[in-house]
């Protein structure tokens, strides 16, 4: 019935024009977006087709025998449209078994993406996971998300955050110069975790330049000098918390504590979900304690990211 085609950049238009009309897309798997770190990874996107038609794609990469959903994305299953059915969609991942053994695959890793950053229902590709592979869940991560239209009252921790920052007089705006953030984003990750950002400065800019209305930087400043951040992506009803940083001063004085009740009451209200992110590592094994009690101070509650796994 199909006939499975890799990515090349030749039908960037036609990958770019499926995404806008998805029913589970997200400015995440446009090219523009996936492809500012192609030299980090061995692109293998797939398109199916029927009669010539664009029916799905994945975002995929390769790496040597396995296939995974595409590694420099959060998330990344099966991307679908409207027309899309479950019955089509089993014959459609029984086919690409196949086609994967026949390019000498061994292995598929596989990231479906969180209901919440589904337009509309969009599981065909979890239920024809069930039913066409011996699948193994191999990975839990588990976040938090508040529910904007009901949210939760938050801890009395967090509202003392709130009166101390606005007794030393710190105030939160939008603002474009990621790079008086990302200092204090660096820093952080450096000293407790020896690491670098995900997204360098230049990179995270650039993604900004491409996408204007998925990306935005809400800082909290003390005369001027910013003391705490987040970057959100903007995913349809989503806002997803891609890096939260406070300086030590921020921190002892409740910056974030103020950011998070200005941007969640007071400059999200189209949205539906404000989704912090996860507070796990090794694929779901440790969870980072405080740093999920400081979510669910917020009002967050857990929502889980998986991750499965099979032979082929």
């Amino acid at each position: 019935m199909f006939n499975i085609k890799q990515f090349n950049s030749e039908v960037t238009t036609e990958w770019n024009n499926y995404v806008s009309r998805a029913k589970n897309s997200s400015f995440l798997f446009y090219r523009e977006y996936m492809d500012y770190h192609s030299d980090r990874f061995e692109d293998y996107s797939l398109m199916f087709y029927i009669e010539n038609k664009l029916y799905a794609i994945l975002p995929a990469n390769r790496v040597n025998n396995e296939l995974h959903s595409h590694q420099g994305l959060t998330y990344g299953g099966l991307i679908v449209d409207e027309h899309v059915t479950v019955a089509r969609t089993l014959t459609l991942f029984e086919e690409l078994n196949e086609f994967l053994r026949s390019q000498g695959f061994t292995k598929v890793i596989y990231k479906p993406i969180p209901y919440i950053y589904n337009k509309v229902p969009a599981e065909e590709d979890l239920y024809a996971i069930f039913r066409t592979t011996q699948f193994q869940l191999v990975g839990r991560d588990v976040g938090t998300v508040i529910n904007l239209h009901a949210p939760y009252p938050w801890y009395r921790i967090r509202e003392r955050g709130i009166k101390r920052a606005l007794q030393n007089n710190i105030y939160v705006e939008e603002s474009q110069q990621f790079d008086s953030f990302w200092g204090i984003l660096t820093q952080n990750l450096q000293q407790k975790y020896g690491v670098q950002p995900v997204h360098t400065l230049s990179e995270i800019e650039l993604l900004h330049s491409r996408f204007p209305n998925n990306t935005a930087l809400y800082v909290a400043k003390q005369q001027n000098e910013v003391l705490a951040g987040i970057v959100l992506y903007l995913i349809n009803d989503v806002a997803h918390v891609q890096y939260i940083s406070a300086s030590n001063e921020g921190k002892a004085i409740g910056a974030l504590d103020l950011l998070f009740h200005e941007v969640i009451h007071h400059k999200l209200k189209d949205y539906t979900y404000f989704d912090f992110g996860r507070s796990t590592e090794n694929n779901g094994l440790f969870l980072n304690e405080p740093l999920m009690y400081q979510k669910e101070g917020f009002g967050g509650r857990a929502m889980c990211w998986d991750k499965y796994e099979w032979t082929l």
